[in-house]
């Protein structure tokens, strides 16, 4: 996952991506995800700028029955190559690299741009029953053997 200054052409043009990527950030989110797609890379003076879409496909926890499921969940990459390193141009929502020729490496960008799209709660599916809060039994596989207390002792004093 790398893009070559000195190869690409001026002007617009895109760049194929896939492979595995390694984002280690916790125990919960997956370790690695496969990512895949295209970015249009424009090839302007003094600067090479990598934007679009890709699809990432990792291993997740579900937030409510605590199982292990593949989730798949897009992410926008935009990322700004500057040639003359001396500028401050481009310093807005893309990240910024400066290198006047030779290959750089997308990883920790398409890393951070992952991490960052990955949603804040994952379900492995909207029928997920999630755990029982009394009894901790996953109500998907199994049905809860709690007893369910429906008489609340606080609402006695009143008529």
């Amino acid at each position: 996952m790398k893009l070559d200054l000195d190869r690409i052409p001026h002007g617009r043009s895109e760049l194929e991506l896939s492979g595995v990527l390694a984002l280690e950030w916790g125990a919960d989110r997956p370790a690695a995800a496969f990512v895949e797609g295209t970015l249009v890379v424009d090839n302007l003076e003094g600067r090479v700028l990598a934007e679009g879409e890709v699809h990432a496909h990792g291993e997740a926890v579900c937030t409510r029955c605590l199982g292990n499921f593949d989730l798949a969940w897009p992410v926008k990459v935009s990322c700004m190559v500057l040639r003359d390193t001396a500028s401050d141009e481009g310093r807005d929502d893309s990240m910024v690299i400066s290198q006047r020729g030779g290959e750089v490496d997308l990883r920790e960008v398409l890393r951070e741009s992952a991490i960052l799209a990955f949603p804040l709660t994952v379900s492995c599916g909207p029928e997920c029953r999630g755990l029982c809060a009394g009894c901790g039994r996953n109500l998907n596989e199994e049905a809860c053997v709690c007893e369910a207390e429906n008489h609340d002792p606080r609402w006695d004093a009143l008529p």
